[in-house]
């Protein structure tokens, strides 16, 4: 008589505190060469890993560094390719295009005729963080602290430098205004029989 498969099995030794509820039981199967050459593999590639990043002296603190001094070199090779002086100066058209980006976006703080409001006075000669063109540039493209924000990459340079060139343009007061160290607001009329 031919044997078959299920003859050519080695039994399993039964276990007698083992719970035989399920029908399922643990089989004496060695573990597959795959598994314990991938596990080896995972060991070997993290001592590898681990060395070489100690021996070649890498840190995320460096990586960071170093890709901070990169982007610094990029902006600073970028703001050096900036004009230092606004090239709309007396420039009509700009002046009046410059006039409409000053109406919608800057008039909001600095009032219409620029006195200020919420934002500082633009026409008296107080100016916190300079009025040279490369100083105004910089203010309005990045913002300064306080509240200004910055209008870089909404407006983009060119129309930031024709809203610079229409401002040149607006009558100058000598009068402290909004932002000024010697301003005094006017007082608040009080209304009537109060």
């Amino acid at each position: 008589m031919k044997p078959t498969a299920a003859s050519e099995e080695i039994a399993e030794r039964p276990d007698p505190s083992a719970s035989h509820n399920d029908g399922i039981a643990e089989e004496d199967n060695s573990i597959p060469v795959w598994f314990n050459a991938s596990f080896l593999a995972t060991i070997v590639f993290a001592v590898v890993y681990v060395i070489y990043y100690v021996v070649m002296g890498w840190t995320s603190r460096g990586q960071y560094e170093a890709e901070v001094a990169a982007a610094e070199a990029i902006a600073a090779t970028a703001r050096a390719n900036l004009p230092t002086t606004n090239p709309y100066h007396g420039d009509a058209a700009a002046i009046a295009e410059g006039q409409q980006v000053f109406a919608q976006i800057c008039a909001a703080c600095h009032k219409p005729d620029a006195t200020g409001l919420v934002g500082p006075s633009l026409v008296d000669p107080y100016w916190k963080y300079g009025h040279t063109d490369a100083e105004l540039f910089q203010t309005v493209m990045e913002g300064r602290p306080g509240g200004m924000p910055p209008w870089g990459a909404q407006l983009g340079s060119e129309k930031v430098w024709r809203a610079l060139a229409y401002l040149e343009t607006l009558p100058k007061s000598d009068a402290p205004g909004v932002g000024a160290p010697d301003f005094a607001p006017a007082p608040t009329p009080t209304p009537p029989g109060s």
